[in-house]
């Protein structure tokens, strides 16, 4: 059971409750819609990698996987791994994504990509040798995504770590990539 209440939706701003009527029903953003003027920009600042992003998303969901087992967060592995099929993305690639950054089952990149996150993870900031590795495979701006997003979850995971967010009772129906997309475009007034 979460530490904390999930804001009930009489309690939101307006704008939140709008957001959220958008929304995947799902309990990370239930908790974070209680935030006031930052749920709306954060769901804009995740969408925007989540659907726009420059990352192969195969490549993100998997780094985003390898951070969520790193930092130990149950819930946020469990929502990527269904991103992560939902996007086509093999059962066996997303076990061993558990084990390490490298793995015959992921592409060079990948594998450099992985241990950028798991030195971010670690570290903060990571290796000359890993960056240059990562920079071999990646043009610098996937290299700032690649940053942003690995730092994001590191985040979202200790977010839901330290409020002991609920894993919903039942999974809901596809990726929710394009609800989100589609809720902050709205709330933009850009659809």
């Amino acid at each position: 059971m979460a530490r904390v209440s999930y804001p009930k939706p009489d309690e939101l701003t307006p704008a939140n409750q709008e957001l959220m009527a958008q929304l995947p029903p799902l309990n990370v953003f239930r908790m974070m819609s209680g935030t006031g003027a930052s749920f709306a920009p954060f769901m804009s600042f995740i969408s925007a990698y989540l659907n726009d992003g420059i990352l192969d998303q195969e490549l993100r969901e998997l780094v985003i996987l390898r951070v969520g087992h790193l930092v130990g967060s149950a819930y946020e592995v469990h929502q990527h791994e269904r991103v992560a099929r939902t996007l086509g993305i093999s059962e066996e690639r997303i076990q061993a994504v558990k084990v390490g950054s490298v793995s015959a089952l992921f592409t060079t990149a990948e594998n450099a990509a992985l241990a950028f996150a798991e030195e971010q993870v670690a570290n903060v900031k990571v290796s000359d040798a890993t960056f240059t590795a990562t920079q071999d495979h990646l043009s610098d701006p996937e290299i700032v995504e690649l940053t942003l997003v690995a730092n994001t979850y590191i985040m979202v995971c200790r977010f839901l770590e330290t409020l002991e967010v609920d894993l919903e009772e039942q999974d809901i129906t596809g990726s929710g990539l394009e609800e989100i997309e589609r809720s902050v475009k709205t709330l933009a007034g850009t659809t």
